[in-house]
């Protein structure tokens, strides 16, 4: 019996434990899009979360909050949802440790929509402890962390293995699994029908540097985030961190520089991605559109998987709607070749007419992959492993 008393005892106190390290990974990561959640869609999910549930409305997320307000509320790019949004989660306290946060809002509030919330979210009531104290909380110490902490990844090719290993969880268990991330977005869409609201998506995504992510999807039901994918790539999420708005103080390759190395690294969600980026834009660089072709002159039978073969049709999508007659000749030799069905009918899309690149007809072998790949080697060496679609 006072074994199984202490089992059960071990057992409570390992319960509890994790309970609380879960509890930590989830304040750090809605502190840390509190403080860098800049439209609606990415702090919608995390406000609305503190609202409707009473164990996230600690001062540890609601000091934070009451923060960024201060910092957010003259700035007239920051949309007046998100302050509303902000007054209402510390509204929630229903007490006046925020009253000074709330009564400078509505000194400085340039709409007035914020200034009346701001004053009904005053409380009357006596103070039942310690006020707030504006400037207490820096909301810019944990983005400072998370970056230095990107900056000081070494990526590894064992790290992307065990990455990608990750069996769920939640947060808690992420971090235990593979540590704080190097970045974390959140996000919100509305699937509608007419005027109807029938489905409400959100999404949180870890990010690490050299790795890749991992994407946790809210279960309204379980009234929790839940594991959903995780993809190991090096190189396509490199767009993601904070620190490349300052690539070039860094030393870092700047964005087309970048998009070339993600195009000839050979990982395939990388290739695949940059590759749906430059099919949506105005314009794109000739060399990245010749590399592109010169891929898909020279690899596209070399592989059946449906992964790879979905890249090789972007590279079609992307010479048929944007390379006019200079690719024809790659395209038809694709159609007549390929025996992947998918692929010969990217192949055979009509070619849209432009003068975005040369008319003289591409020939391949112009183009040394080889040398390309020495021009723009990988960020990340140390990690190569690849695993998991976009």
């Amino acid at each position: 019996m006072k074994q199984l008393a202490l089992a059960v005892l071990l057992g409570s106190a390992f319960s509890m434990a994790h309970a609380g390290a879960a509890l930590d990974a989830r304040i750090w990561t809605y502190q840390y899009l509190l403080a860098t959640s800049t439209t609606e869609r990415e702090l919608a999910p995390i406000t609305e979360h503190i609202i409707k549930q009473p164990f996230l409305q600690v001062p540890e997320i609601l000091d934070f909050a009451a923060e960024v307000l201060l910092a957010r509320v003259s700035e007239a790019d920051y949309p007046l949802q998100n302050k509303l949004r902000l007054v209402r989660v510390l509204a929630k306290e229903k007490s006046p440790r925020y009253n000074a946060v709330l009564t400078r809002v509505n000194e400085q509030a340039k709409k007035s929509e914020l200034a009346k919330e701001a004053r009904g979210a005053i409380s009357k009531k006596k103070p039942a402890g310690p006020a707030y104290v504006p400037g207490a909380v820096d909301i810019s110490a944990i983005v400072a962390e998370v970056d230095a902490a990107a900056l000081a990844a070494k990526p590894t090719t064992e790290q992307g293995e065990h990455l990608a290993k990750f069996p769920g969880g939640d947060f808690g268990g992420l971090f235990d699994w593979a540590g704080k991330p190097h970045q974390v977005i959140s996000g919100q869409t509305r699937i509608t029908d007419g005027f109807i609201i029938n489905v409400k998506i959100q999404r949180l995504t870890f990010f690490y540097r050299g790795l890749g992510r991992v994407v946790f999807g809210y279960s309204a039901a379980d009234r929790a985030w839940q594991f959903q994918a995780v993809v190991a790539d090096p190189l396509v999420f490199e767009q993601e961190f904070s620190y490349r708005e300052r690539a070039s103080q860094l030393g870092m390759p700047d964005a087309p520089t970048l998009e070339m190395m993600q195009l000839v690294s050979g990982y395939t969600a990388s290739m695949k991605n940059v590759l749906e980026v430059n099919y949506r834009r105005q314009t794109r660089p000739l060399e990245f559109m010749d590399t592109a072709a010169e891929i898909l002159a020279t690899e596209f039978q070399s592989s059946s998987d449906p992964v790879r073969v979905d890249m090789y049709a972007w590279i079609c999508r992307l010479l048929t709607m944007h390379g006019g007659q200079r690719y024809a000749a790659i395209l038809k030799e694709v159609a007549d070749k390929t025996d992947d069905p998918k692929l010969g009918r990217f192949a055979r899309l009509p070619i849209e007419p432009t003068s975005e690149v040369p008319a003289q007809p591409y020939a391949p072998g112009t183009i040394s992959l080889a040398s390309q790949r020495v021009k723009y080697p990988v960020l990340y060496p140390q990690s190569t492993f690849q695993a998991g679609r976009l």
